[in-house]
């Protein structure tokens, strides 16, 4: 006889930029409760999950656990940036990110993205959340 086997699967969450922009907006919004760390507390997250529900395009709705997981995702980016900014003799705007350009920033620029790979979608082009997120944190 054959054994069944059980296994759940979960669905990964698929956030669109509004969904972001909406969280992002709750979070700021309730940003008194935000701890020391920077984080917040399990009650907020599930209070996000409710909010952003109806902006909702793909994908499982959000939980509680997935705005948790995204939150942790966007604060490594804006700390990867906050990070490379700290650094002497470098570029970042909203607009162009990092705007390396020449052969010897290339060089370098590539040199750094091979360490700090959350920075390589930056090199000609700002991250849209920037500005939200160093108002929350």
């Amino acid at each position: 006889m054959a054994q069944e086997s059980s296994h759940t699967t979960t669905e990964r969450a698929v956030w669109t930029d509004t969904e972001v922009d909406q969280f992002l907006l709750y979070l700021s919004n309730n940003q008194d409760k935000i701890g020391d760390a920077g984080n917040f507390k399990d009650v907020t997250y599930n209070g996000a999950a409710e909010a952003i529900a109806e902006y909702l395009e793909h994908g499982p709705a959000k939980s509680g656990a997935m705005c948790k997981t995204k939150w942790a995702s966007l604060k490594q980016t804006f700390n990867a940036i906050q990070k490379y900014c700290q650094q002497s003799g470098v570029h970042w705007d909203n607009i162009r990110g990092a705007n390396v350009e020449g052969e010897a920033s290339t060089s370098v620029w590539n040199e750094y993205v091979s360490k700090k790979v959350l920075m390589h979608p930056f090199c000609a082009s700002g991250w849209r959340h920037y500005e939200q997120m160093d108002g929350i944190i």
